[in-house]
């Protein structure tokens, strides 16, 4: 995937496969790019509001009136179809309009949350080369990073209520073309965006220490969107909008969902307060029923948590009975989750999941009490159940080839474990600038003439499985070294050459272990001998390593260690490693 990523040509249609398990339901993507999605859902919804909370309320008619600012302020500043704008940010108001306006224009999203180490920030700066970048949410730019832009003749602008573009965006000054040209149109683009452009960049964790940008289209995020309005908008004859709150952190792919996807549906993006984290249960519980939150995305660990200490604090889980959407995502589900947010908030409850390399999620679940109550249910088990419509999901098992061998869930051998892949329109572009990487993983589909032709091995092992008469995928593991932490994608690779580039560092290996039904992360570290000062401390190292690497990619204990634990062959034994803790 080269810096370039022009246009790419139409893909091929999915047109799935009726009876088939592998196969989701066809169903219309329409329209095709998330730009005019956005722009037929506010001229739908004029007067109905669109964000509340921090910067809000916002009507649908007024956040437009801004988008098309924000759009209209990049496109006279030369930023076209195709190139990428960068947002520093922290969650705020202003992300509705400026991340809304970016799309109009038909320019790229690439969201950098303002908590990385400077380094990360840098690195995703110069990597993605934008066109663009705004600061939002008390984020600044770096100073030698704001003086490179600007040499470089990069737009950048700081938008809060009280600076200059905030203000001129507030009163319309910034906008003087909405009075007689009213919204932003397409006619107004470099070109028009297409299906297959790109529409966001996600950066993850990759494996040699360098973060890898992941890219997504607009047809595939439109799909997702789209998805999302037919299956969160309606409990039985009974319809509402989606209203979710932005709690995620902005520059992972679930805080991208919660963003745009109330907006692209007609539903409500409700902003915390600026000072709000989410350890905060007081003010989460306050958001939940006093903002009329509808749809909650977590993991479930975390949601264990919160019932643990509203139990403490003998609140009643019916305090968000206005929730009727519970999504789950990243872990398996426990039985007893299921049971309580079903039984006493009152809601339906799904498993979604989707690595960042695809618009968003591909498979869903509900936990139904048919299901939590079947005989074989097993809530250790990570079910993944089935496609999304517009999705494709095979198993491929490792049989000593290139490829492997393709499961057929209603075969003899159905139940044998594989990786799983995915096709169909969600998924993306492959990763900026590593046309190497792209080629490993994205590659020729295996039903072309039905899935649209472009198929991601996504590394992680799955196996169809059988719960109440039902068959659904169920997640195994990963094939290489990468894992979740509460929900966040880690590359234990990258992890471990961090902690190498410490100083006194020689060696370091990370792992991943249950800790009270939850992922965590240790590490076990080497000293360098030759080093001034061969005494390692724990204490130290995990504060230099959070200057440098995400909260989440920080290990919860440090060992220090004479030597690693080997397997047999040489390699790292990482079940031993986990034995250490």
């Amino acid at each position: 995937m080269t810096a370039s990523l022009s246009s790419a040509s139409s893909a091929p249609a999915y047109t799935g496969r009726a009876d088939d398990l592998r196969f989701g339901p066809t169903v219309d993507i329409e329209p095709g790019t998330l730009d005019v999605l956005f722009s037929q859902t506010a001229a739908a919804h004029p007067d109905d509001p669109a964000v509340v909370g921090d910067g809000g309320p916002l009507t649908y008619a007024e956040l437009d009136r801004r988008a098309t600012a924000v759009a209209r302020y990049l496109r006279e500043r030369g930023v076209g179809t195709g190139d990428r704008v960068a947002v520093l940010a922290n969650r705020c108001g202003w992300m509705s309009a400026v991340v809304s306006g970016i799309i109009r224009a038909g320019a790229v999203y690439v969201p950098v949350d303002a908590s990385y180490p400077a380094e990360r920030v840098a690195f995703i700066f110069g990597d993605c080369e934008p066109a663009a970048a705004f600061a939002l949410g008390g984020a600044s730019l770096p100073a030698d990073l704001a003086d490179g832009l600007a040499k470089s003749g990069i737009v950048t602008a700081t938008i809060t209520d009280d600076s200059p573009l905030g203000r001129a965006i507030i009163d319309g000054s910034a906008d003087p073309a909405w009075a007689t040209a009213g919204p932003f149109s397409q006619a107004e683009q470099s070109r028009p965006v297409i299906g297959e452009d790109p529409c966001y960049i996600i950066y993850t964790s990759g494996t040699t220490g360098t973060p890898k940008g992941a890219v997504n289209t607009h047809i595939g995020v439109t799909a997702h969107m789209l998805w999302m309005g037919r299956a969160l908008t309606t409990v039985g004859d009974e319809s509402a909008p989606i209203r979710m709150l932005q709690k995620a952190p902005v520059s992972f792919d679930v805080g991208v969902g919660e963003l745009i996807g109330p907006l692209a549906t007609g539903g409500v993006v409700v902003v915390p307060a600026p000072d709000w984290w989410p350890g905060d249960v007081d003010a989460l519980v306050s958001m939940i029923s006093g903002y009329d939150v509808t749809v909650m995305s977590m993991v479930p660990s975390l949601m264990r948590v919160l019932f643990d200490v509203l139990d403490d604090f003998g609140v009643p889980l019916s305090a968000f009975s206005n929730i009727r959407h519970m999504i789950f995502g990243g872990e398996a589900v426990p039985a007893d989750i299921v049971r309580r947010s079903r039984d006493e908030i009152g809601c339906h409850v799904y498993g979604l999941y989707g690595p960042t390399e695809t618009a968003m999620d591909v498979t869903w679940i509900e936990y139904t009490d048919e299901l939590v109550n079947a005989d074989d249910f097993d809530d250790t088990a990570s079910l993944l159940g089935l496609p999304e419509d517009n999705v494709a999901c095979y198993v491929l098992a490792d049989d000593g080839s290139a490829t492997g061998t393709e499961i057929d869930p209603a075969g003899e051998a159905w139940d044998t474990p594989g990786e799983l892949c995915l096709a169909g329109p969600q998924v993306g572009l492959g990763y900026l600038n590593r046309d190497e990487l792209t080629a490993g993983v994205f590659v020729e589909s295996l039903h072309p003439e039905s899935d649209g032709g472009r198929m991601y091995r996504t590394g992680d092992i799955v196996a169809w499985t059988e719960v109440g008469g039902r068959r659904v995928l169920k997640f195994l593991g990963r094939i290489g070294d990468q894992v979740k932490i509460r929900g966040n994608r880690v590359e234990l690779g990258e992890v471990e050459s961090r902690l190498r580039e410490l100083p006194g560092v020689r060696q370091a290996a990370a792992v991943a272990a249950d800790e009270d039904g939850a992922q965590v992360l240790y590490a076990a570290v080497i000293a360098d001998e030759d080093a001034a000062d061969a005494t390692l401390d724990v204490t130290t190292l995990a504060t230099d390593l959070a200057r440098e690497v995400p909260e989440y990619m920080v290990p919860s204990k440090i060992l220090v260690v004479d030597t690693l634990p080997m397997s047999h062959n040489g390699k790292l034994d990482r079940k031993a490693l986990a034995e250490l803790f």
